[in-house]
């Protein structure tokens, strides 16, 4: 399972495409803004794979919501990989990002076949990374 967050609609429906279209099986849990990632974070217990982000939401960014991962204990030992999924790639957001020890950027793709080339690239990496709730 992998969550997804982004508040833009077409979005989700566009990684859910995607996702079929690989032949995944992994659930996707969405959500549309920092603050309802948080929240849904906080409170299940649900083994996550992976987390895709938007930087730009309203409420609550992807910065802001990273930041608050990081200090918030029973989402840190989750250790949950955290990836940026998003239309800017400023020089500043990408440097702000990766201060936060994030595993990725990656830039948004406006087809299937883009979107599949980024999720590919990630999915393979951390399928075949060992984590440490998988131990």
């Amino acid at each position: 399972m992998f969550v997804f967050i982004d508040d833009d609609k077409g979005e989700h429906e566009l990684l859910t495409l995607t996702v079929k279209a690989m032949g995944l099986n992994n659930k996707i849990v969405s959500c549309f803004d920092g603050l309802e990632a948080l929240e849904y974070l906080k409170s299940t217990h649900d083994r996550i794979f992976m987390i895709l982000c938007d930087m730009n939401m309203p409420r609550m960014d992807g910065l802001a919501l990273k930041r608050i991962m990081d200090i918030t204990p029973e989402i840190k030992l989750k250790a949950i990989p955290f990836f940026y999924h998003t239309s800017s790639a400023s020089e500043t957001e990408i440097s702000a990002a990766y201060s936060l020890n994030v595993q990725g950027y990656f830039q948004k793709a406006s087809s299937i076949v883009g979107t599949e080339l980024s999720l590919t690239c990630i999915f393979n990496l951390w399928t075949n990374c060992i984590h440490p709730k998988s131990i």
